[in-house]
């Protein structure tokens, strides 16, 4: 790369023509490296592009780009608007800033920017696309899919369309038409590790366990080093009772995902069913080690040190539990059986009339056999 110095120089003795041409030699050399993936050394050349030809859309546009590509999506934004200043027939850079305004949690500019690209050019399957996702974060699930479906008649074979619109269908609880679309994406792409992820969670929401091992166990195949696989398989067995699978498989997650800490609660939950308490009772250590305001992994602690006779320190559990969350009905339930084991009988009795307070029918229950 020539010398800033040298630059400046030459710009300013050449004629207006060659300016130009040394305009787009640095666009040609931004192009070049943000091909390349080097966008930060793009940006510099794109920036000199501009300085040398004040209204070169096509600079901005691809300095838009570079940026985006580093995660700085306002500095993106500002140049496709100024790309849209110099040329606003250009229905890529309207779809283009769509994206980055999605990025951006702006919906509703994405939607109105894909709007105006589909307004200008109708078979474009991916404006149909990203507006279908805008409408998604939106919550708006039938023009979701809506869209996901208009942009695969446009490309019958848009993958992330297929994939995106099961995401859809799944959210809306349509679990039969999520797993036709996952099916369609396996169809297309038979190693997409993902989609028999996604099918699988749809199986296992119909009840479908032994379909959606066998999906789980498929991604497992194809990477077997993605934790998300065994997480979700172990949820899946869990639901099965199958505890002890779900325990070595929540153990799996963790190996390749250290800092999943809803694995270790999870496996937490499991060891508690298969009487592991010391174990379970290490998970929610790592839970709480994380997040010290989990009211709920305090509850669950309390439980294992209950089953161990514990009283005393479940109890400090439970308290610390509804100190967090004083509307956690389960912890002033549980504490009250706690309480009652010492022979705390009037502290027993406020703590379920609490919780009977909160809501809990089994708490005004005990408080009616115990307390009156």
């Amino acid at each position: 790369m020539k010398k800033p110095d040298i630059i400046f120089f030459i710009l300013f003795f050449l004629p207006v023509i060659l300016l130009s041409q040394t305009a787009s030699e640095f666009f040609k050399s931004g192009e070049k490296k943000y091909k390349e993936g080097f966008y930060v050394d793009a940006i510099l050349d794109f920036t000199q592009a501009i300085n040398a030809k004040e209204k070169y859309a096509d600079a901005y546009v691809y300095r838009a780009m570079s940026y985006s590509s580093i995660g700085n999506f306002q500095n993106a934004l500002d140049d496709y608007n100024t790309a849209i200043i110099i040329n606003p027939d250009d229905a890529d850079v309207y779809l283009n800033r769509a994206i980055i305004n999605s990025n951006l949690g702006k919906d509703i500019e994405a939607i109105e920017d894909c709007n105006i690209a589909i307004a200008k050019d109708s078979s474009r399957s991916r404006a149909f696309f990203v507006r279908g996702y805008s409408k998604y974060l939106m919550k708006d699930y039938p023009g979701a899919l809506k869209d996901y479906s208009k942009s695969i008649s446009i490309q019958p074979k848009y993958i992330d369309a297929f994939y995106n619109r099961g995401m859809t269908h799944n959210v809306m609880g349509n679990y039969e038409a999520a797993i036709n679309d996952y099916s369609s994406v396996i169809k297309l792409s038979v190693s997409d590790y993902r989609a028999y992820i996604a099918r699988g969670m749809a199986y296992a929401r119909l009840k479908k366990y032994k379909e959606a091992l066998n999906d789980y166990n498929k991604a497992i195949e194809i990477k077997p080093d993605y934790a998300n696989s065994y997480y979700n398989k172990a949820f899946t067995e869990y639901e099965m009772k199958d505890f002890v699978n779900a325990e070595t498989d929540y153990s799996m997650c963790i190996k390749y995902n250290e800092k999943y800490y809803d694995a270790f609660y999870n496996r937490g939950l499991t060891r508690y069913e298969l009487k592991k308490y010391d174990e379970a009772i290490n998970d929610y250590n790592v839970v709480l080690s994380h997040n010290p305001d989990d009211y709920e992994t305090y509850l669950n602690r309390g439980l294992c040190k209950d089953k161990q006779d514990k009283i005393g320190e479940a109890i400090e559990d439970y308290s610390k539990s509804i100190e967090i969350n004083p509307k956690y009905s389960k912890a002033y339930s549980n504490r009250a059986y706690a309480k009652y084991k010492l022979n705390l009988f009037d502290e027993a009795c406020n703590d379920w009339k609490t919780a009977m307070e909160l809501g809990s029918k089994v708490s005004e229950t005990n408080f009616n056999k115990f307390c009156k």
